[in-house]
């Protein structure tokens, strides 16, 4: 991936201070003065006003089909977005500037494996599959990149890093139930892009900025241009974006510094043995022991070194996005339209390091086992050096994974009145590629037995496209009523497709690559499905204050059936100063296809799982169903002031999730092919496992996992580990389980969002206030259980279950004041709040150890004892000053969490435990998933010179 890290390097992103920051400003300031002399030599009038503020005035075209409905009146919870306010969050994407301006929106900031290639937000906590985002009212195809780790296990939403920022007029986030409306997805609401339709004029714009703590140097190139004449327009909008990481990984790894302490002293540090005791007097594990190899005390000398182990950390990003824009008029109401799109996106992620002996060496004899002396003793060991010596990376090794994706869309359409309707015919084909590699890794398998492991590997790719077409028409009615009746209706044609292509041989066979084995040709296949939708649409207004809007839709999907839905809204104006509005919905959302058809296996250092397809085990996925009912009130005391409160409740049955864990086999310590009560033993095959978990290994391997896995290809022929799937080898698969998407839960989501706009006039400027907050609570109401012949156990455990319902901040909270002190300098300053989150972690490793366990905040549920992972609140502020010398220029520094904050750190006693242990989990300084990650401090510079 040259040009973001380069390939085959090891080394540590160069740590980006303020010197860099200040070089970035400068360039900036450079690149201002030169477009100041031409905008100077254009410029004809006087200064500027300043500009007016956003208001939600603004003509609204998302949650209703009503012609020139403004928000301020719009009877569902509305919020409108300028672009103006997305430039000036800093935040260096799309995704995290909706975040900064919409609470009920929250932005990952990590990802692990491939889910760090394609972060995501949510709303209101729900999973990102339960928001619909839409294009110009169309909806845009989702990401082939399916997330199978975390909370938010089967997302696969539209990608946003390919929407530009230069692209877009307006953005309208709905946040309310809309399937009646726009069909599956939009539960927890819709985010509607506008873009830009103008004809002349233009944008550029150039921002650098980096981390004060290190790391995340991001370059971003925009720009727009306009083109046309008096019936036409074609709006071209450009980006380019280089990212570096960001790494804050743990202070030291494992027993690394225990080897540093023994080379200084040999009584110092940790011993060789189990026998001893680390530094902090803990025992040593039995990893410890591999101190006995010689090639571990090279740990020191990895160049990463003390801080070798590095997922979780943020991916190295190129990106590259073009966007047209474009429309002809026939006539005064009859519009040729089109929208397009191509990107192309690079990411590389680093993950866990792996110790210099872990390959378990190579069988050189080729006896069967690595145990034979080779000859020599080890200088720094003081051992006989034997086969298991003979290791691929003397130094250890950290994989990474390396995507390579390209995305596209197309729609065209055609608007305009026939016969006193108007209608609006479209079709939209859109497309999402990923290629995957991993590098820097290799194969233990072919290691162990050929002594050769490639470390690069291809290992599949993802494909996802989408083809909507649909027709809606609309027209007014006079009915006697206090303004005309809108009937709208419409028909839509979906079909959906998804395909997994296998990787080449060497990632999957045996072990498979390191961090990311391939898909093998098992795993691998190409599917379809399409469905078919009407939906009728009737507002009304009773009286001149009272306004109606009801919805209905009924689709039927090729694969699971059909369904009907509704939705009733309406809104009361008591007088001009409040209003009070409500909704009713229900709603469904199908699974993807990446849901149904997704076929993986995820292997640590030690342990794998694979992820079975959901349609080839279990009974299979049905839709998510909904209801949604909101109450609301809106308030204009003054004519700058707006405020909105609106409370929901969110019933989801039947929500998609990954399943916990089935287990199939553990560590060979029987030796048996049939289990514990007889048969032949057999080195090459693990024992079964506990699978129903009654505390009692099983007698036999449990049969339908099994075949599950077999159809998988994650089993082949336990004497030919060269096929699809590998063996039960010892250096390959021994602890083995299995995990799949399912209809796994119901839940319970209520809240309440408020927004509050208020400008207040002075002889100076003005100053743009704004308060949002959003309160959210999730409760899971029911788990379902895996069926008979699976074990019968529940889906979840009760750590999935509080990762549901506490692993999101509980509350939101934006304030936000831009002084605009003349129509040259203005000022921001934002407070971003975000409430507390928490998850759960085991505490077996720690149980023997009161000094560890009294430091903990401990909870017992169902007689299993756990510690909370909290983040607790989290306060940061960001500020951006803005300079226009001349019309059109702006010249803008800014931070974001100026005065750096950081989430969590990972309890000491755990910290100091793991770090001084062969352990990658625990050994980080701070906590994972919080959503304003833990990079520290951020500077940045922009210019931009419109005309």
């Amino acid at each position: 991936m040259s040009g973001v890290i380069q390939s085959g390097s090891h080394k540590q992103t160069t740590r980006i201070r303020r010197r860099v920051l200040c070089e970035a400003i400068a360039v900036s300031m450079t690149l201002a003065a030169a477009i100041t002399g031409t905008a100077q030599a254009q410029e004809a009038t006087g200064p500027a006003a300043v500009d007016a503020p956003a208001t939600l005035d603004n003509v609204i075209v998302t949650g209703t089909r009503r012609v020139g409905m403004q928000a301020s009146d719009s009877p569902a919870p509305i919020q409108v977005v300028t672009p103006e306010a997305l430039r000036e969050s800093g935040a260096p994407d799309l995704m995290n500037q909706l975040a900064t301006q919409v609470p009920s929106i929250n932005a990952s900031q990590q990802g692990t494996d491939m889910t760090s290639a394609t972060l995501v937000a949510n709303m209101r906590a729900l999973s990102p599959n339960h928001t619909l985002v839409l294009v110009n009212g169309k909806r845009r195809h989702f990401t082939s990149n399916v997330a199978v780790l975390g909370t938010f296990a089967g997302a696969a939403p539209t990608d946003l890093s390919f929407i530009p920022t230069s692209a877009i007029a307006s953005t309208e986030v709905l946040t309310d139930g809309a399937a009646a409306l726009y069909g599956s997805d939009a539960i927890a609401g819709v985010i509607n892009f506008i873009t830009k339709k103008d004809a002349n004029g233009g944008s550029l714009q150039a921002m650098a900025g980096g981390y004060d703590d290190g790391g995340g140097f991001t370059t971003n190139y925009q720009a727009n241009f306009g083109f046309g004449g008096e019936n036409s327009y074609f709006n071209l909008a450009l980006e380019r974006e280089r990212r570096e990481t960001i790494s804050r990984p743990g202070t030291e790894y494992g027993a690394a510094a225990c080897v540093a302490d023994r080379l200084k002293d040999p009584a110092k540090g940790c011993p060789a043995t189990n026998s001893g005791t680390t530094a902090s007097g803990y025992p040593t594990s039995t990893g410890a022991a591999n101190l006995a190899r010689e090639n571990e005390y090279n740990m020191i000398y990895n160049p990463w070194f003390p801080n070798n182990s590095h997922q979780g950390d943020s991916p190295a990003v190129q990106r590259d996005i073009g966007f047209i824009s474009a429309g002809m008029f026939l006539d005064d109401v009859t519009e040729l339209y089109a929208t397009g799109s191509f990107g192309q996106k690079a990411t590389q992620s680093w993950q866990s390091y792996r110790r210099p002996s872990q390959d378990g060496g190579y069988d050189a004899n080729g006896d069967g086992d690595r145990t034979d002396p080779i000859g020599g003793v080890g200088p720094r060991s003081g051992r006989p050096l034997t086969e298991a010596d003979i290791n691929k990376y003397p130094l250890g090794f950290s994989p990474s994974i390396d995507s390579k994706e390209k995305d596209w869309e197309l729609g065209v359409g055609i608007t305009g009145e026939l016969a006193g309707w108007t209608y609006d015919l479209s079709s939209n084909y859109g497309k999402n590629k990923m290629d995957i590699r991993n590098t820097h890794s290799m194969n233990f398998t072919l290691w162990n037995r050929y002594g050769f492991s490639p470390d690069n590997f291809y290992v599949g790719s993802f494909e996802a496209s989408q083809w909507d077409t649909s027709l809606d028409v609309s027209r007014d009615f006079d009915w006697g009523l206090a303004a005309p009746v809108t009937l709208a209706a419409g028909i839509e044609y979906r079909k959906d497709t998804y395909a997994i292509f296998a990787g080449e041989e060497a990632s999957y066979t045996g072990s498979g690559s390191a961090a990311f084995p391939g898909y093998n040709p098992l795993a691998a296949g190409d599917y379809s499905r399409n469905n078919k939708a009407a939906f009728v649409n009737l507002i009304l207004n009773p009286t001149d204050n009272w306004i109606v809007d009801l919805a209905g839709r009924y689709e039927r999907y090729s694969d699971f059936g059909s369904k009907a839905i509704g939705k009733l809204t309406t809104r009361y104006d008591f007088n001009d100063a409040v209003a009070v509005r409500g909704t009713f919905s229900t709603g469904f959302r199908a699974p993807t296809m990446g849901e149904n058809y997704y076929t993986a296996i995820q292997v640590g250092p030690t342990a794998a799982t694979a992820t079975i397809a959901a349609a080839n085990v279990g009974n299979g996925l049905s839709p998510e169903t909904s209801q949604n009912i909101s109450l609301g009130l809106v308030f204009k005391p003054l004519p700058n002031l707006t405020s909105t409160v609106d409370a929901y409740q969110i019933k989801i049955d039947d929500r998609i999730r990954m399943g916990s864990t089935l287990l199939y086999s553990t560590s060979q310590t029987i030796n048996t092919v049939t289990g514990r009560n007889g048969g032949v033993p057999d080195p090459t095959l693990p024992d079964p496992a506990d699978t129903n978990r009654d505390g009692v290994p099983d007698d036999t391997y449990n049969a339908t996992l099994g075949a599950a896995l077999v159809a998988g290809g994650f089993l082949g022929n336990p004497t030919d580990p060269t096929a699809p799937g590998g063996s039960f080898d010892q250096t390959a698969r021994a602890n083995i389980g299995l995990n799949y998407f399912t209809n796994a839960l119901d839940t319970k989501t209520t809240g309440v969002d408020w927004v509050t706009n208020y400008t207040t006039e002075f002889d100076w400027g003005r100053i743009d206030w704004l308060l949002a907050a959003n309160y959210n609570k999730t409760e899971v109401t029911r788990v379902g259980n895996a069926t008979a012949d699976l074990g019968g156990l529940p889906l979840l455990t009760d750590q999935d279950i509080v990762a549901i319902e506490k692993n999101s901040p509980r509350y939101r909270v934006n304030l936000g004041a831009t002084f605009h002190f003349s129509d040259k300098v203005s000022l921001l300053l934002r407070e971003n709040i975000y409430g507390p989150q928490y998850t759960l972690a085991t505490t077996g490793t720690y149980a023997a150890y009161p000094q560890i366990m009294d430091t903990l905040d401990l909870v017992t549920i169902n007689g299993v004892t756990y510690y909370k992972a909290e983040i607790g609140t989290l306060f940061t502020t960001n500020v951006e000053l803005t300079y226009k010398p001349v019309k059109g220029l702006r010249v803008s520094v800014g931070a974001d969490n100026l005065f750096g904050e950081y989430p969590d750190k990972t309890p000491a006693a755990i910290l100091n435990f793991n770090e001084e242990r062969y352990a990658t989990t625990g050994a980080r300084d701070y906590l994972l998933g919080s959503p304003i990650g833990f990079f520290g401090p951020r500077y940045y510079a922009r210019v931009s010179y419109e005309w």
